[in-house]
């Protein structure tokens, strides 16, 4: 539906609603669940991340800063940690591992997004962007990178 103004016809926000891709599941509970990012990061590119998402999306029709990481929703199997390093973030030599309790004692809300393992951390603004990055912890080495296993177990 587009509005007008002045005479003239204005098209409504072009961006698509998040909420529409909200899986209808409970944001995760366990503060000690491992939240996964793909690496290196700076804050800049995190910024720049968040920004890409808020031109591509509302969240309940007001502006959204988000970026995206993965949550180990299990202890074993497809949803666990290793699983993720090993199959989805095969392709980082580097990640960040945090937790949930890590990311919401520094105020940032973990939103389920697209598909399962998917979640969105939320920003208040891009100006938080520094305090994200703090809170996703030391950058460390993928043992699973390339698929190859390189010292850790079997």
């Amino acid at each position: 539906m587009s509005h007008e103004v002045g005479g003239a016809p204005v098209d409504p926000d072009p961006r698509e609603e998040l909420r529409h891709r909200v899986r209808p599941e409970a944001r995760p509970l366990d503060t000690s669940q491992v939240v996964l990012r793909g690496g290196p990061d700076t804050r800049s590119l995190l910024r720049s991340h968040a920004r890409r998402v808020n031109r591509l999306f509302l969240l309940d029709g007001a502006e959204v800063w988000a970026i995206s990481v993965f949550v180990a929703l299990d202890d074993v199997g497809i949803g666990s940690s290793r699983s993720i390093l090993r199959s989805r973030f095969r392709s980082y030599d580097h990640v960040y591992l945090s937790t949930v309790g890590r990311l919401r004692e520094r105020g940032f809300d973990l939103l389920p997004t697209f598909l399962r393992l998917h979640f969105s951390v939320l920003l208040p603004g891009l100006d938080h962007a520094e305090e994200l990055f703090d809170a996703l912890g030391e950058l460390q080495r993928n043992p699973y990178a390339g698929g190859q296993e390189t010292g850790g177990q079997r």
